[in-house]
């Protein structure tokens, strides 16, 4: 069968370049690929994107026509519906959700609610999304399916981020799904990962025999022009021929000045409907101000305004509109864009009033009341407080943009300012938790002046979360303790002082830390988030202030009320905490919790967060495959949504595990990439870490007095105290200076480590610490040894391995006279080398164990983002609790 397939679609191919599309050979050649691997069981996604008019929907015409043998699925993005959750999704998948029976429970409950076919359950996007490809899967179990999605930038944010989820992980279900975005429009359709045609215009020959097909009768010299102003541009091509008459074809004429090209396609649809009867031209701009595509909705408005019912023939006839069933289609969108552009203001408010009456008889309210706010010719408290309303419900379904959308109309009209007011700064938190930035700034700058405190302290509150997760960090910490001045709310202000504080931790700015600790004590809680960011804060403050008991009580007080929250900014700090207070790891467990929430929530701002703080704790696990697939979505979502701190330490955990890996020119270009961005912002303490990754990528491949060199920067700047690289950072100082016989350089400092561990001491710092001693006092190692491996439980299962390491190069943890085992590094890290064993040195240290074998890469692709939940609670264990005052051990 599937090479009766290949050959019919080889056929076809040909048959199109012939009587079809011109100019798009490889473009053909590359959806035959996807359709021929859809029927032999295999799966593809394509986005085609481009200008208007360079042949993005004839190319998808061009894949439904030759799919003989597919299922075919097709929607088209509607910019009236693009803030409507789930609206494009619906449409796509309605012809087959006969097979959502075939679900698992939670995934049907979870679409169904999102389709509006069952009562909604809660914002679990990761669900709708799973669900959305399980449920794809299900329909070309029976028959391979091919998903064509056009106009993909007016999709609504929720479908097509399922859409964009289902398309990165494609299979061998037999599913091609293929999406066109117009280049250019303010919304842009992004599918990161995804394999991409850009269209341009056609070459010169292509569009000569384009133009020869819309107009053969046209002299020498108006082809050339014609050509000129197209540039390649089909629609174009096509479109001008149309709009100039037998006398200009033939050069008998003028033809029209030049214009710019989308000005010039709007003039030649609008002289193609100018030659209308008066009640079609009306008829059309009903259509395009519906912008759905309901041909009942559209009758229902034009009767409402007097039209006959026969009104769209004419146009229908000309092939301006198609008609099919209920579906009513323009030729191209840019003659609806046309139609509605060039009609008045009171005329589209007319129709936009007609088309709210038609929807509000159909029980269509989200619609109406869209098509009400459009109507509107002034200020309308009425129906801005509905268009609030329906912005909450959006949001707790994770539709921020959606949100952000109906709270900024809403605010246009509002009839007094502070209601204005606080609906603009609704919107932009709105705005800033969709990953809109840019939006979130404009919205705030638009805001008029706060009517009150609270208005003020909500102002300051979001502009410093925007400020400080761009990258300027002490300018956000400073708003943030303004707006703490202001507030006189407990709970709000703890959580203020919770992201200050974050701040001041990434700005190396301890005293900062330290004053906002002391401040955060002196606050009542009223809720368990009240308290986590209470002792969370205040337990970094005693730390860096250097009382170590009372951080350790209030770092485990803030451990156990994590265990209680759902919130995942808390989850992540109690994840750092965890492992900056005992060892990298051992928060793996709240990180994973962090980032399922932040998922299901559609905190597209707060996952970046919880993504690179998971890393961090996989890497203490020497999951590094893991740790590597959430680094690297962690760092491409901070940059979308402009958070430069947080797409750099992102950015360093992959330098890190590509540096254990030995992978010399990733690294390389991870540090170019991490000195770009620690370049262009306030101080920020990864800055300080940059060098480390290529410490440790010398140090595995035998280099260790280079490695020294740059190993040394972060131990003699950074306290211990303050993050967890440090911890296992002097470890990995002292190892390169033993095996380069530098020990003696007084940079190593081991002294100030030891002095750290010995006022705040657990076992798995004492067990580094043991590790450090052994390499220094090689004459008086055997002790040190003994005490690493009676410690060696306290460490991630990694670094547990050297009891029997030690015990097979011949030391015995209950005998005295063994020989000494060799020098052991700081983690169970070991550079194989490349894939044949050949061609890279191997490191010198002979006593750590062996990274286990790099996972496959069919078990890469299944933990990159977004990692599942159910592999990421495999990975969590309770974080073990932080040694009560004083520690049991020496």
């Amino acid at each position: 069968m599937s090479d009766h397939v290949r050959n019919k679609m080889g056929s076809t191919a040909r048959e199109g370049t012939a009587t079809g599309l011109v100019g798009r050979d490889h473009e053909c050649a590359v959806i035959d690929g996807l359709l021929d691997g859809a029927s032999e069981g295999n799966s593809g996604a394509l986005v085609l994107r481009g200008e208007a008019g360079t042949g993005k929907t004839s190319l998808l015409q061009c894949a439904a026509e030759r799919a003989d043998e597919l299922t075919v699925l097709k929607v088209t993005g509607v910019q009236g519906e693009s803030d409507l959750d789930f609206a494009g999704l619906h449409s796509l998948v309605r012809p087959i959700v006969g097979y959502l029976a075939k679900l698992p429970e939670p995934q049907r409950d979870a679409v169904e609610g999102a389709l509006g076919l069952a009562p909604s359950r809660g914002a679990d996007r990761f669900l709708v999304s799973a669900g959305v490809l399980s449920l794809l899967a299900a329909a070309a179990e029976e028959c391979p399916v091919l998903c064509l999605v056009d106009d993909a930038q007016w999709l609504d944010v929720p479908s097509a981020a399922s859409l964009v989820f289902t398309a990165r992980r494609l299979g061998a279900e037999g599913l091609v799904i293929m999406f066109a975005a117009r280049e250019g429009e303010r919304r842009r359709f992004d599918a990161p990962g995804l394999g991409e045609l850009v269209l341009g215009g056609l070459d010169h020959e292509s569009a000569s025999v384009l133009l020869g097909r819309s107009a053969p009768d046209a002299t020498t010299w108006v082809r050339e022009r014609l050509l000129a102003e197209a540039a390649g541009n089909p629609l174009a091509l096509l479109e001008l021929p149309a709009a100039l008459s037998d006398g200009q074809l033939a050069g008998r004429e003028l033809l029209p000045d030049a214009l710019p090209l989308t000005a010039r396609l709007r003039a030649a649809f609008l002289q193609r409907i100018k030659r209308l009867p008066e009640s079609t031209q009306a008829a059309l701009l009903v259509a395009a101000a519906e912008n759905a595509g309901e041909l009942r909705v559209v009758h229902r408005a034009a009767a409402q305004l007097s039209l006959p019912p026969d009104a769209l023939d004419p146009a229908e006839d000309i092939g301006m509109v198609q008609v099919r069933g209920d579906a009513l289609t323009f030729r191209h969108q840019l003659v609806g864009s046309a139609v509605y552009e060039s009609a008045p203001l009171g005329r589209r408010q007319q129709i936009h009033a007609a088309l709210a009456e038609a929807l509000a008889d159909l029980h269509r309210a989200d619609r109406a009341l869209w098509h009400r706010v459009m109507a509107a010719r002034s200020t309308d408290e009425e129906i801005a407080a509905a268009l609030e309303a329906s912005a909450w419900p959006s949001q707790r379904r994770g539709g921020h943009a959606s949100a952000a959308s109906a709270f900024e109309r809403a605010a246009q009209l509002s009839e007094d300012e502070p209601t204005r007011g606080a609906r603009l700064i609704a919107a932009a938190e709105a705005a800033w938790e969709a990953g809109q930035a840019d939006r979130a700034r404009a919205l705030m700058k638009r805001s008029p002046p706060p009517a009150d405190d609270r208005q003020r302290v909500q102002r300051l509150y979001l502009s410093g979360v925007i400020e400080g997760r761009s990258g300027w960090l002490e300018n956000g910490a400073r708003t943030l303790e303004r707006a703490v001045e202001l507030n006189e709310d407990p709970s709000l202000s703890l959580e203020m002082l919770r992201e200050a504080g974050v701040m001041a931790i990434y700005g190396s700015d301890y005293e900062q830390v330290i004053a906002l600790g002391d401040r955060a004590a002196e606050l009542p809680c009223a809720t368990d988030a009240d308290c986590f960011n209470r002792a969370a804060l205040a337990a970094y403050g005693a730390d860096v202030s250097g009382d170590h008991a009372r951080a350790a009580v209030l770092s485990n007080e803030a451990i156990a009320i994590a265990e209680r929250l759902d919130d995942p900014t808390c989850l992540t700090w109690a994840a750092h905490t965890a492992g900056r207070m005992t060892i990298p790891g051992d928060g793996l467990g709240h990180a994973s919790r962090a980032v399922d929430l932040a998922r299901e929530r559609g905190l597209v701002t707060t996952l970046p967060l919880a993504l690179q703080e998971q890393a961090a704790q996989l890497i203490g696990r020497s999951q590094f495959d893991l740790a590597y697939a959430a680094a690297e979505e962690g760092r491409h979502l901070a940059l979308d949504v402009g958070q430069s701190v947080l797409a750099g330490w992102s950015l360093w955990y992959l330098a890190e595990v590509d540096a254990l890996r030995g992978e010399k020119d990733r690294v390389r270009a991870h540090v170019s990439g991490l000195q770009a961005l620690t370049g262009s912002r306030s101080a920020n303490v990864v800055a300080k870490f940059v060098g480390r990754a290529l410490g440790l990528l010398e140090l595995g491949l035998g280099q260790p007095s280079e490695a020294l060199d740059h190993l040394l920067f972060p131990v003699a700047t950074v306290r211990p105290e303050s993050h967890p690289l440090v911890v296992l950072g002097m470890a990995d100082a002292v190892e390169a200076a033993a095996r380069a016989d530098r020990l003696g350089d007084r940079s190593v400092r081991l002294h100030r480590y030891e002095e750290w561990v010995r006022a705040f001491p657990n076992r798995a710092r004492l067990a580094l610490l043991a590790r450090c001693r052994a390499m220094v006092n090689d004459a008086k190692a055997e002790p040190h040894h003994a005490q690493a491996i009676e410690l060696a439980d306290a460490l991630p299962r990694s670094n547990g391995r050297e009891r029997s390491c030690c015990k097979a190069n011949g030391f015995a943890d209950n005998t005295g006279g063994s020989t000494p085992a060799p020098t052991c590094g700081a983690r169970s890290r070991r550079s194989t080398g490349s894939p044949s064993g050949r061609g890279r040195r191997a490191p010198a240290r002979s006593c750590a164990p062996a990274e286990r074998p790099r996972e496959s890469a069919t078990h890469r692709r299944a933990a990159t983002s977004p990692l599942r939940s159910s592999r990421s609670r495999a990975w969590c264990r309770p974080a073990r609790p932080i040694p009560k005052w004083p520690p049991s051990c020496s």
